[in-house]
């Protein structure tokens, strides 16, 4: 060694060396055929562009590939897709095999710091990337570990640790035991606890570079790489679970992991999903969206069928009758659950965009506006009021209100979406504005507008339109006001 062992680790963690071909413990598989592999295709992806794109959300900036004979492939699909903002440098493993010790001297030397090693044949979260990441800090590898007995973790080939107390008695230090010297409750129990490790783990540059006789190909520089870091107990472990990480090679792992990625899309973090989009669109619009992937229509596409079905449910609202009120409501309501399907597709496909999402809600104002308008045309054509000027006043209302709202959620949007700006205001008003945005954002009054199609009061859903958007439009702009003051004094 040339001394790099004393200096102190960088600890930013921005590379990340990705084995196209191979897992990080079974670097044999190289060389070997396997059902899952990097062209491998799952939720309208193959897992190279995937595992590419969430190392991009997860803060890699660079990504070092090495690639076996699909690396023409594997450049075609990358090659001016405008997703890609991450740095890729491709390694053939023919020349650079990662079975040899000079292999990963070669990798030591290209990296600053510590680095993220993963295999190209799982499924996870850019938050457990995240995680690996802030836990590095003077030098310390990060492994990911699982659950014992977990369906999805036994392809892992024979790579489990055990936490044992360490002697200070404040933190615990790692070892590992092959799985073929018995089952994990062989190992150890009680105080011991048991966990295969993940295909991802987060090395100093310095223990890259490590060489010595390797007992099995089993073992490989990353076992030994991760038995020496254990030796001097630096050793820390992110625990993750089934949603955040999963093999594709277990047990029907690609369906296992197709779903995960679509339980992911339930829950949206920042959503404005009330209760109905959460409990009915959102189940619904899962089926609609598998679909919508396998055809390769874009989100932005699907928004625009979306609006043009609650466009043609306003219309038929408007013709006055029961009848044609009924159906044009269930359009309404398929339009919202269609509508549900262009931002899980743009998440599952990486396609998010600025200008797909102010389309979305444009649409999602056009169609909400017609559907007022429709109500109040119905209800001038039918009902109490018909041939009265009311509905016509009570649908400009509901229109206007619309209009307000619009542009004041919009002005909420833009400051949530500005950190510093979001911060300036203080919590009480933050929080009332989220409560509002709540509220007037989410498309639940769809399922009211069904309701009472059914009941055949929409005319009175007119009244119940115009005052309550009146009042959440002044509500929301008279907070927003409030909540901006403290920014002008």
């Amino acid at each position: 060694m040339d001394g790099t062992l004393n200096k102190p680790e960088i600890s930013t963690v921005d590379t990340a060396i990705l084995l196209a071909s191979s897992g990080v413990f079974d670097l044999t598989l190289a060389t070997g055929p396997t059902k899952v592999h990097a062209m491998t295709r799952i939720g309208g992806l193959t897992l190279f562009q995937r595992t590419v794109f969430t190392l991009q959300r997860a803060g890699i900036s660079q990504i070092l590939a090495l690639v076996g004979e699909d690396e023409p492939q594997l450049r075609s699909l990358i090659h001016q897709d405008d997703r890609v903002q991450a740095a890729i440098r491709w390694l053939p493993i023919r020349e650079f095999p990662p079975t040899d010790p000079s292999t990963w001297e070669t990798l030591a030397n290209e990296v600053k710091g510590s680095c993220l090693i993963l295999g190209c044949h799982m499924v996870f979260s850019a938050s457990l990337v995240e995680s690996l990441r802030e836990g590095v800090k003077d030098g310390r590898v990060m492994v990911a570990i699982g659950r014992p007995g977990d369906e999805g973790w036994k392809a892992n080939p024979g790579v489990v640790m055990r936490a044992d107390p360490h002697p200070s008695g404040m933190t615990h230090r790692v070892v590992f035991q092959d799985q073929t010297i018995g089952s994990t409750t062989d190992i150890g129990d009680g105080e011991f606890r048991i966990a295969p490790a993940a295909d991802l783990v987060v090395l100093p540059s310095r223990l890259l570079g490590i060489s010595g006789a390797w007992k099995t190909p089993a073992v490989g520089p990353i076992r030994l790489a991760l038995e020496q870091a254990a030796a001097e107990g630096i050793v820390k472990t992110v625990s993750t679970t089934s949603q955040d990480f999963l093999d594709a090679r277990g047990p029907k792992g690609l369906v296992r992991a197709e779903q995960m990625l679509f339980r992911s899309l339930q829950t949206v973090k920042g959503s404005l999903d009330g209760l109905v989009d959460r409990y009915v669109n959102r189940k619904l619009s899962g089926v609609l969206t598998r679909m919508f992937i396998k055809l390769g229509v874009s989100p932005n596409a699907i928004t625009i069928i979306s609006m043009l079905i609650g466009l043609l449910g306003a219309a038929l609202i408007a013709g006055g009758s029961y009848q044609l009120g009924i159906i044009g409501a269930l359009l309404f309501q398929f339009s919202v659950i269609v509508d549900c399907c262009d931002g899980e597709v743009a998440r599952m496909t990486f396609t998010e965009s600025p200008f797909g999402q102010e389309l979305d809600i444009i649409a999602d104002n056009v169609v909400h506006m017609a559907i007022f308008a429709g109500i109040a045309c119905a209800a001038y054509l039918e009902g109490p009021w018909q041939q009265s000027l009311l509905p016509i006043a009570l649908g400009a209302i509901a229109i206007v209100a619309n209009v307000f709202s619009f542009v004041f959620v919009n002005r909420v949007r833009h400051l949530r979406s500005n950190a510093m700006a979001w911060r300036k205001i203080s919590p009480a008003q933050r929080t009332r504005l989220e409560f509002i945005l709540g509220n007037v954002a989410n498309r639940d009054f769809s399922i009211v507008v069904l309701l009472f199609a059914c009941l055949s009061l929409l005319p009175w859903f007119l009244w119940m339109s115009a005052l309550g958007g009146t009042f959440f439009s002044l509500m929301m702009g008279w907070t927003l006001r409030r909540a901006l003051l403290p920014q002008s004094s």
